[in-house]
């Protein structure tokens, strides 16, 4: 039987990523402890500009989102979400909690203000 060791990676450290410029943004700490920012695809747009490299995508809003895949670009200048197949471009000029379609950053209003509410 084949040995399976060495396939799979561990997910990188924050500290690994030094490549986005930096920036005064705080990313907001999502309930399951993520500061990943997750962003969405509503419009079918062939490509969405980012401001960072390390992320999750949801697909489109709920209740239709896929799974929420964490993405690392690395030094890519682009990446394509294994599920839905958007591309994603870094671009240095936005800030983490910017995309370019602005309305493809997902905030999940819900979840949040019952963190507020709970902390």
């Amino acid at each position: 039987m084949p040995s399976i060791k060495g396939r799979f990676t561990q997910r990188p450290s924050r500290e690994a990523d030094r490549s986005d410029p930096p920036t005064n943004h705080k990313l907001p700490k999502s309930m399951s402890g993520s500061r990943y920012p997750k962003f969405r695809n509503d419009r079918a747009v062939s490509e969405i500009r980012i401001g960072v490299r390390e992320f999750n995508c949801i697909g489109v809003s709920p209740p239709l989102d896929h799974p929420h895949v964490y993405i690392n670009m690395g030094e890519q200048a682009a990446i394509l979400c294994p599920y839905c197949a958007t591309r994603f471009r870094f671009d240095p000029r936005l800030g983490p909690l910017e995309a370019d379609p602005p309305d493809s950053l997902f905030v999940d209003l819900d979840r949040e203000s019952t963190r507020q509410a709970l902390f």
